[in-house]
């Protein structure tokens, strides 16, 4: 499309993140027009269309996919259709921009990188930390060479607590398709060439312990072993009472690079209470400015065709990782990647 055109976008979608989105759109975003959005929840797509001011609010995702003004999309559904809205919208010629995890099983994945292929459009995942400043650099840092080779690597992710939502309303397996999932992608991206060999994972229920037995898991570490002989650890928690925690590190034969911060800022007050410091409480808090890069660079590619961001085959690796954790922590066993 001309580089003067704005680019109409359409959400499936309008849960919290999809809201997000739609607001960066609309808000933060000057090449991009929110054009429609679908959300198949009565009164969900109208009452956001509503608050951003777009035209357009329907509950079938069919009918913004059928729509030749409509150029992209961000698909934001719940994660066990996405795989099927990817390649429905790549079909329908639209470039994709989808929430992480892209697929739940390998043959969803590679339908969807399939589908973006044959219709030659640009597919993009959300590992938004690839974005982030501190991640950006790290990555430029351990490209150039200033670690050296790495060897020991570290991602982790603690949700803010206290824990509130109903453990009978998240889906099994949520620690390692829904969280773990950017750690696990962040690991791939930094150590960069290398192959995963081996996953073993331990997972329990430490924070709702009764609902353990249904399946929710809500504590899990992973170790991952690489090809080129570094050791990785990426672990997860669902209720950080100090504030929303991600942090990231990898320490090679010539140094270490770390990323990530649960504080707000650099700021920290001392007085007669003793030190402190604010932290960040929410995703949308922490990566605000890596969210928005996101999507401007999705943007940017729709404009010019040039990919930048994560696509459908970060998103099977990862994917891989995480099936290999779920499998680990049930045979309670290291797994071998093929």
């Amino acid at each position: 499309m001309s580089l003067n055109n704005s680019v109409n976008v359409a959400l499936i979608g309008a849960g919290r993140i999809g809201s997000f989105h739609a607001e960066s759109v609309v808000y933060r975003l000057a090449d991009a027009n929110l054009a429609a959005i679908a959300d198949p929840a009565p009164g969900t797509a109208n009452q956001l269309a509503e608050k951003l001011g777009c035209s357009f609010a329907t509950t079938d995702p069919k009918t913004v996919l059928s729509d030749p003004d409509i150029h992209a999309v961000i698909i934001a559904t719940p994660a066990r259709y996405h795989s099927n809205l990817v390649a429905a919208a790549a079909e329908a010629g639209k470039a994709v921009f989808c929430e992480k995890p892209m697929a739940l099983t390998i043959e969803e994945a590679n339908r969807a990188i399939d589908a973006a292929k044959s219709a030659n459009v640009p597919l993009q995942v959300g590992f938004n930390r690839r974005w982030d400043k501190a991640f950006s650099e790290g990555h430029e840092a351990i490209a150039n060479g200033q670690v050296g080779t790495p060897q020991l690597l570290r991602s982790l992710t603690r949700d803010p607590g206290p824990f509130g939502a109903d453990p009978a309303r998240i889906p099994n397996w949520t620690i390692f398709y829904e969280t773990l999932i950017h750690d696990f992608d962040t690991l791939l991206w930094l150590n960069i060439g290398a192959k995963p060999v081996e996953v073993y994972a331990v997972a329990d229920a430490l924070i709702r312990p009764d609902f353990k037995e249904a399946g929710h898991l809500d504590t899990a570490v992973v170790t991952i072993r690489f090809d080129n002989g570094a050791i990785a650890v990426a672990d997860a928690n669902f209720s950080a009472l100090y504030g929303y925690d991600v942090r990231g590190e990898v320490f090679g034969s010539e140094g270490m690079v770390t990323m990530g911060d649960a504080r707000r800022s650099s700021m920290t007050l001392f007085n007669s209470q003793g030190v402190s410091c604010d932290t960040f409480r929410l995703d949308a808090h922490h990566f605000l400015d890596a969210y928005t890069a996101q999507l401007a660079s999705f943007i940017n590619t729709v404009r010019t065709g040039e990919v930048k961001g994560p696509g459908g085959e970060d998103a099977r690796s990862a994917l891989k990782i995480a099936l290999a954790c779920i499998q680990s922590v049930k045979i309670k066993a290291p797994v071998s990647l093929g």
